[in-house]
């Protein structure tokens, strides 16, 4: 093993690792300008896309970046989308049959990446490939004795170009493109749609509906400017020269500003009031009707963002749920491998902790929360059906870790002191019984003795369903059937101790009255 873990350690090469490629904020080109996308029309979304095709994404992440920021509804959708995954436990899980040294190990690791500064950050900004694609950190690594991240810094996704032959990921270092530097990064790529990395992004899809949602946005503002306001009109004799009626143009436009203004004598300005009857509502239709096509494409549905007393069922409701739960598993297991392949096994094998093919997993615990009261209900009659089941397994479903070694274990307040064997168990429930007011004594009996009996009972099927599987015919098996005895010391000495504390008990009864 210890021979296994110093090869994988010599495959990998800290060699620049203590210095960041990217450099710090100071260096990066960030300057956009914001005003750009107040004007976005289809013709130049085209334009973004096709030169993105080509690997020039800069153009593309940059519309990306300033839709999510101007577009409160996107945002707001795509918020929720984001931090159903974030909002996860997770837990590290040790390779599979590992054994004491490996577990040992894991829980080391696991306690390195929970001291990464912010690392529940860095997974949210992880999820920003789900609406553009991909998502670029920057491992700052921490050297000494043990290498770990002290930083996993978020870098634009505009300040990068897609490789047209081999389609990786190269750094613009002035404006000049490199490869990145092996274990310097983590880029998760998500994919919404089947494509090149470059084309798969949700925004491609919702960048369509930003462009025409804009379009109804400015029309409306432009509509809101002039609606109940009086059209001002300015009169002049003819055989007036062009700087005269200029002049009347500019005093009637500073009027609607300034409320005042100078004309000539023989000039006139008339006020014409405007008929009121239009409305905003059709521009409002017009872009609630884009806002729900983008929460179709982000959520899978609508009713989280519309609750109208209308559509908003529980029925409806539920099938929102399950559809936004398909997509969250969708999501984690888009960034699980990311987060094993380019965080987990870099810090394992930088620190010699493990060989390559033996790597703990990175796992979100996507589990539903179940009943746990009526999960013990149901795992204490099947036990009693006589059920063989795991230990670990009752552990997991019911979302309680198993205890470590040596730690103080939780004892019920009525367990004896006594570790009773199975049968005497069964009469310490029974006794029990006698103990408390039970409602329905009969029927608290009755389902303590079917119990105690389960296992017996299953014996004497199985040697039924053995005569039928070997007779001949139905008179043959009807026949070996009726030969059957219940000779089975065992069952009738479990139904006389169940009796016997059953007749007790109605006495302890009969006495107290």
């Amino acid at each position: 093993m210890i021979k296994n873990i110093k090869a994988a350690l010599a495959r990998v090469s800290r060699a620049g690792l203590d210095v960041l490629q990217a450099g710090p904020r100071s260096t990066q080109g960030t300057s956009v300008n914001y005003m750009s996308v107040n004007t976005l029309d289809p013709s130049r979304l085209a334009s973004a896309f096709a030169a993105a095709d080509q690997g020039y994404i800069t153009e593309q992440a940059t519309l990306f970046e300033l839709i999510e920021e101007q577009d409160p509804h996107i945002f707001s959708e795509l918020a929720k989308r984001r931090r159903s995954v974030t909002g996860l436990g997770w837990q590290l899980t040790p390779p599979e049959d590992a054994n004491q040294s490996e577990i040992d190990r894991t829980k080391e690791l696991d306690d390195i990446l929970r001291k990464i500064p912010r690392f529940e950050d860095a997974q949210y900004d992880l999820t920003d490939a789900i609406g553009k694609g991909l998502a670029p950190l920057q491992i700052d690594w921490q050297t000494g004795s043990t290498w770990y991240p002290k930083g996993l810094l978020f870098v634009p996704q505009r300040m990068f170009r897609i490789d047209r032959e081999t389609g990786k990921l190269m750094y613009l270092k002035n404006s000049m493109p490199e490869p990145l530097r092996e274990w310097g990064w983590v880029v998760h790529e998500h994919r919404a749609k089947s494509g090149y990395i470059e084309s798969s992004a949700l925004f491609r899809v919702l960048g369509w509906t930003y462009a025409y949602k804009a379009y109804n946005i400015r029309d409306m503002q432009r509509f809101l400017e002039m609606y109940g306001l009086p059209l001002r009109l300015g009169k002049y004799p003819a055989g007036i020269g062009d700087k005269q009626r200029d002049q009347l143009l500019k005093a009637v436009r500073n009027i609607g500003n300034d409320g005042a203004g100078v004309v000539p004598g023989n000039m006139t300005i008339d006020f014409i009031q405007a008929m009121k009857a239009g409305t905003v509502d059709d521009f409002l239709n017009a872009t609630t009707y884009w806002e729900r096509k983008q929460s179709m494409a982000i959520l899978g549905g609508t009713l989280t963002s519309q609750a109208d007393g209308k559509t908003s069922t529980n029925a409806l409701g539920a099938i929102h749920d399950k559809v936004r739960r398909e997509i969250m598993l969708h999501d984690v297991r888009q960034i699980a491998p990311t987060m094993n392949g380019q965080i987990v096994k870099p810090v394992a094998l930088i620190n010699g902790m493990f060989p390559e093919n033996r790597l703990p997993v990175f796992e979100y615990q996507t589990e539903e929360t179940v009943d746990q009261g009526k999960m013990v209900d149901v795992l204490d009659k099947a036990a009693g059906m006589g059920m063989q089941i795991d230990v670990d397994y009752a552990h997991k479903i019911m979302q309680i870790p198993k205890a470590d070694k040596g730690a103080t274990l939780l004892v019920s307040s009525g367990k004896a002191a006594a570790k009773p064997g199975p049968s005497d168990a069964a009469l310490v429930r029974l006794a029990a019984l006698a103990k408390g007011a039970a409602p329905d004594i009969t029927s608290a009996y009755a389902a303590q003795l079917a119990a105690l009996c389960a296992p017996h009972e299953q014996d004497l099927i199985q040697q039924i369903g053995a005569i039928v599987a070997e007779a001949g015919d139905f008179d043959e098996a009807l026949a070996g059937i009726e030969a059957l005895t219940a000779n089975n010391p065992k069952w009738a000495e479990d139904m006389a101790l169940g009796m016997a504390a059953a007749d007790l008990a109605g006495r302890a009864d009969v006495g107290a009255e």
